[in-house]
């Protein structure tokens, strides 16, 4: 599922600055678009519409956003999850056609999953209207939909669609967003943000139908893949559940309150972590365009070898060739992020000035971000795990990073604001020493592993 980062990393390639950068620009997007797209796009509501939506307008809209965002992201991990090892095991076996049949059933799934929790929440446990409750599910199930369709977008090579998909919608969603506040209140506001995610939403299905142009056949054929893979599917749950815990303990602390219509929120310690994750997109794209293909290429040698019936020396070269790139990806990574973090530390002040925010955010701002540092490295730990397709260890992992954010923001709570966001940092801390030490003791084995291990047909 690498395949479009040597795609990006042909354009980096080429001898001048624009490529370089519209590389890393087009990896920001394909990783971590749907995050950028809802950040920016509720700064820019927010700064333009001050003088439109009064503050409790405001805030609903925001607090709805926000919601669908966290409902759609966990429920749709275990079958994100569990499609990707799906999807990719057709790629790899040249069996194309039946991409459009996954996606198909895939996005059926997803959204009756959906239903059952959305629609009697939006009923019965808010006071928007009537109209408010239909563009509220739209958003929420549109956005699980882009959450589904991401899977496929490492697949594709089409990087500029991808692109091109987020910035069109996300201009769409402010332009309507602001013409459509004025005469509707937030139910326009609600509209514009709606219109502009399906935007995102049909260019993706209509380039994924585009590339993959064969017929629906037995969409609901992956469903045995749910008791083949439930440590994924369990995984994806854990892992994307862990992301937002602290948040849901925050709502209901002390600090939380009712802030439109029923939804409970932190405003200050929600805004602080969303900026707080925005220092994680550089090193996102970096991974994807230079140091994914690097480890993915040993990698692949590894297995070829294998499979070639390669001596025991070539086995071991082609072993310790993935060891380097991954010593030497991780140590890019951390330099990296670290480089950023130090400088979000110093700058915090400033910038949470510039978006407005108030004193009390900048602690919480700076413990999310030296969380976020521990996050980065966390994910690139997460992610070579799923390739050597250790499940029980990335089981293993998100189960700590769950339990870990839980204990530790509920721990922190009676200690006060000052201390918001310490239970995200110490989580992270923990999880990715516990990540990086399983791992490393699977990966150091891993000629082991692969013969004995973890072969399917010894057990």
């Amino acid at each position: 599922m690498a395949g479009i980062g040597f795609a990006l990393r042909q354009l980096a390639q080429k001898d001048n600055l624009t490529s370089s950068l519209r590389s890393y620009a087009h990896a920001a997007a394909v990783s971590v678009g749907p995050w950028l797209f809802t950040v920016i796009a509720l700064g820019a509501v927010d700064v333009f519409g001050r003088g439109i939506l009064s503050r409790d307008e405001a805030m609903r809209f925001s607090a709805i956003i926000i919601y669908s965002f966290s409902f759609s992201l966990v429920l749709s991990g275990p079958i994100v999850l569990v499609l990707t090892r799906h999807l990719s095991n057709h790629l790899y076996a040249k069996k194309a056609s039946e991409v459009p049949s996954i996606l198909v059933g895939g996005l059926v799934l997803m959204w009756s999953v959906q239903a059952v929790v959305g629609i009697p929440f939006v009923i019965l446990a808010t006071d928007l209207s009537l109209s408010e409750q239909a563009i509220s599910l739209a958003v929420y199930f549109v956005v699980g939909a882009i959450w589904l369709v991401s899977i496929y977008l490492t697949a594709l090579k089409s990087f500029e669609t991808i692109s091109l998909a987020f910035g069109f919608g996300m201009v769409v969603a402010f332009a309507l967003a602001t013409c459509l506040t004025g005469p509707l209140g937030v139910t326009g506001t609600l509209a514009g943000f709606a219109i502009g995610l399906g935007a995102i939403l049909y260019i993706l299905l209509a380039r994924i139908a585009a590339e993959y142009p064969y017929g629906v056949t037995n969409p609901f054929g992956f469903l045995g893949c749910f008791k083949s893979y439930w440590e994924l599917a369990l995984a994806g749950l854990l892992y994307n559940a862990a992301i937002w815990v602290d948040k849901w303990i925050m709502w209901l602390s002390p600090g939380g309150r009712v802030v439109a219509s029923g939804f409970i929120s932190h405003p200050s310690y929600d805004a602080a972590m969303f900026l707080a994750y925005l220092t994680i997109v550089p090193a996102m794209a970096i991974f994807v365009v230079a140091i994914e293909t690097r480890f993915f290429e040993s990698y692949l040698r590894f297995y070829r070898g294998i499979q070639a019936h390669g001596t025991l020396q070539e086995i071991k070269r082609d072993h310790d060739a993935i060891l380097c790139s991954l010593k030497d990806g991780f140590k890019t990574i951390a330099v990296i992020q670290s480089i950023i973090c130090y400088l979000a530390l110093l700058v915090a002040p400033g910038l949470i000035g510039m978006a407005k925010g108030g004193l009390e955010l900048v602690p919480v701002f700076r413990f999310g971000v030296l969380g976020a540092l521990f996050h980065v490295m966390l994910l690139f730990v997460i992610v070579v795990v799923s390739y050597f397709d250790l499940r029980r260890v990335l089981l293993s992992i998100t189960a700590v990073f769950f339990i870990a954010n839980a204990g530790f923001t509920w721990l922190f709570v009676p200690f006060g604001p000052a201390y918001a966001g310490y239970g995200y940092f110490l989580a992270s801390l923990l999880t990715f020493g516990f990540a990086y030490f399983s791992s490393v003791r699977c990966i150091k084995r891993l000629p082991y592993m692969t013969f004995i291990g973890n072969n399917g047909g010894l057990r």
